[in-house]
């Protein structure tokens, strides 16, 4: 689908395209953590690490800077929304006084998506959800760090491959379209156990 904003299904199937079966994806919470936990495709262990439990917003960039810290000879990428990204992209700077190098992905859509998913699939709309957010790419060169602004579904690709080359910290503002995040919820609603 080459549409824009991106769906989320087109953004995990480049990534997939673009990540070595050795590379960690961390993901943040949010509507992305829902996509990324059903349809995305582990080839190893350990290279998907998902913040459930208490599932605190924020995990994605220390989790990545961590990742790295860990496993300095693998690539690693974090996939958050714009307001996980908000909690903690302190850390930014941490990440580049330290020398590591890491990809932040952040699917925007400015909103708080997986509270609008709760509210549409139980009162059929939403409340006080959205925001507007910084430039992403401004943000991230204020730290040091590269920038990347997602302006086609077709950049996706070649920006992903240029954030995981660039030697730094490499932050990317990826808009997302959520408008199918209903369909998934009917979807799992209707799967039934063949026991």
């Amino acid at each position: 689908d080459d549409g824009f904003p991106l769906k989320p299904q087109k953004i995990l199937w480049d990534l997939r395209q673009v990540l070595a079966p050795e590379d960690i994806l961390i993901s943040d919470v949010g509507a992305h953590k829902l996509w990324i936990a059903r349809m995305w495709q582990a080839q190893a262990p350990n290279t998907c690490l998902i913040s459930n439990g208490f599932a605190a917003m924020g995990i994605g960039v220390p989790g990545a800077l961590a990742a790295k810290l860990v496993h300095p000879e693998r690539r690693v990428l974090t996939i958050t929304g714009d307001a996980g990204f908000l909690m903690n992209s302190q850390e930014l700077e941490t990440a580049l006084r330290l020398g590591l190098a890491f990809v932040v992905l952040i699917w925007n859509d400015s909103a708080y998506g997986l509270i609008k998913w709760h509210q549409d699939k139980r009162f059929g709309r939403e409340t006080q959800i959205r925001f507007n957010n910084p430039d992403f790419v401004q943000y991230a060169e204020s730290f040091g760090a590269r920038g990347y602004r997602v302006e086609s579904a077709a950049q996706l690709i070649p920006v992903l491959n240029e954030a995981l080359h660039c030697g730094t910290v490499a932050v990317i503002d990826c808009p997302v379209d959520y408008a199918q995040n209903m369909q998934l919820t009917e979807r799992l609603a209707a799967l039934q156990c063949p026991v």
